[in-house]
């Protein structure tokens, strides 16, 4: 549901130095943003995206070109097994998004896994970060409006964006009842 915000934890059961990455790949950037965190000036790494695990001298770096736009991720000697990285993602856009895990010591070329993701309009109406009574009141206020349309579709309860707000967006709408975007 775009506004919904994840977390991504990249862990291991090995203990040696690795190198992979995280990213997104030409038009899925559009649809997500993925984001690391507490940024070091000094040392030009993320210091807060690797947890202590990862090695006395992990790394986290920011990469974006043409193409690609994500992070590399490199644990050191002294790593052990358990949590190494983690990155924050984001739903922005309606639609297909799709983060790609690579595993340097296999192919910098071809992910190892992806992660996909699709995006459906938001039910988190009043964008308090949680689907509720609330959003539900703003559902029932627009009960039967017809001649919704872009951009707005009738405050965003036209869920299927058929010009009328009827059953069809309530069942859409009660998909995620009480569900949390944050």
């Amino acid at each position: 549901m775009v506004g919904t915000k994840l977390t991504i934890i990249v862990d291991s059961n090995i203990a040696e130095f690795w190198t992979g990455g995280l990213y997104f790949g030409g038009t899925y950037r559009d649809y997500g943003v993925l984001s690391a965190r507490d940024y070091n000036d000094i040392t030009l790494d993320w210091e807060g995206s690797h947890f202590e695990a990862a090695g006395d001298k992990a790394r986290v770096q920011a990469v974006q070109d043409i193409v690609n736009s994500g992070f590399d991720l490199y644990s050191y000697d002294s790593a052990v097994a358990g949590d190494w990285f983690i990155l924050d993602y984001n739903a922005t856009n309606i639609g297909i998004c799709k983060v790609d895990f690579y595993d340097y010591s296999l192919s910098w070329d071809y992910p190892v896994y992806s992660h996909v993701f699709s995006h459906v309009r938001t039910r988190d109406f009043n964008q308090d970060t949680k689907v509720d009574f609330t959003d539900f009141a703003l559902l029932a206020l627009y009960w039967l409006e017809t001649g919704c349309s872009d951009p707005d579709w009738c405050a965003g309860t036209d869920l299927n964006t058929d010009g009328t707000v009827d059953r069809n967006d309530l069942t859409f709408f009660a998909d995620f009842w009480l569900e949390r975007t944050e």
